[in-house]
């Protein structure tokens, strides 16, 4: 992901076709990869030099190595019975870390700030994830809505995204949290907020072929888990980081937003200190 945008177009079909099936990548060979993506075994080779390896068959080795990163029930067959909590913990921080350096440095400046400049500056915004991306879209949309008017989070509580989408125009913001393993409805509402002139924003991981397109902002996210389960670690940093930047770039008006809630939460007596 980190060399993603600079591929030649041949090597960025590789890459989707790699990033579709790495939950069995091992169970392909260089030759039927190409022909999927239909490019040349010439493209795959460089493909892989070019993002590290000395040929696929390395690649494919680490592949075998790492499949108990696939879906939960798949790496539960893998846990070691006897293994030491400690041994467990350990692992699990230093995935954590690991993801958060990560994420933070394939998330360019011009893209977080291009991020922050939709959000602050739409009229509208809606904020999208679902299954293990929901909760992340919905603290998106909590914070947001602390500092600006016209955020939500969809789908809503009838879970009819037609009612939800219906108000996005040309000129609004979409926030999409895209994690593998996604629903099938998630390309449906992007293509919605697509079609209806929204600008869309991207927090994804890699896994599966991307819904952006040209012209889209997207942070790429690491998602990677230390033992059954995939870890969302970075992904709630990355929406702090955002939302603390919108803040800063509505200034005055996010701080009398916030202040006006204060008010609110002192004259309902909803908050213990």
């Amino acid at each position: 992901m980190a060399v993603y945008d600079c591929l030649p177009p041949g090597e960025q079909k590789l890459a989707d076709t790699i990033l579709a099936r790495l939950n069995n990548l091992a169970s392909y060979s260089a030759t039927e990869l190409a022909a999927e993506a239909t490019v040349s075994k010439a493209t795959a080779a460089r493909f892989f030099r070019r993002i590290g390896y000395a040929s696929f068959g390395d690649a494919r080795r680490q592949a075998r190595a790492e499949a108990h990163l696939a879906s939960p029930l798949y790496a539960l067959a893998g846990i070691k019975a006897k293994e030491r909590v400690s041994d467990g913990l350990s692992r699990h921080v230093a995935t954590d870390l690991k993801n958060l350096s990560e994420t933070f440095k394939q998330s360019n400046v011009a893209s977080l700030a291009e991020a922050v400049s939709l959000l602050a500056k739409a009229p509208c915004v809606r904020v999208v994830g679902l299954r293990n991306g929901h909760f992340v879209a919905a603290h998106a949309a909590y914070l947001l809505s602390q500092l600006r008017a016209e955020v939500a989070s969809l789908p809503g509580a009838a879970l009819t995204p037609a009612e939800d989408l219906v108000s996005l125009g040309r000129g609004d913001a979409l926030l999409v949290v895209d994690f593998r393993r996604r629903s099938a409805l998630l390309q449906s509402i992007v293509d919605a907020g697509r079609h209806a002139g929204a600008k869309l924003v991207f927090i994804a991981s890699p896994g599966t072929p991307p819904l952006s397109r040209s012209g889209d902002v997207v942070l790429h996210c690491l998602t990677e888990g230390g033992s059954i389960f995939d870890s969302y670690v970075a992904a709630v940093s990355l929406v702090n980081y955002l939302c603390a930047a919108v803040a800063q770039k509505l200034g005055k008006k996010s701080r009398k937003r916030l202040e006006a809630i204060e008010t609110l939460h002192a004259a309902l007596g909803d908050l213990r200190h």
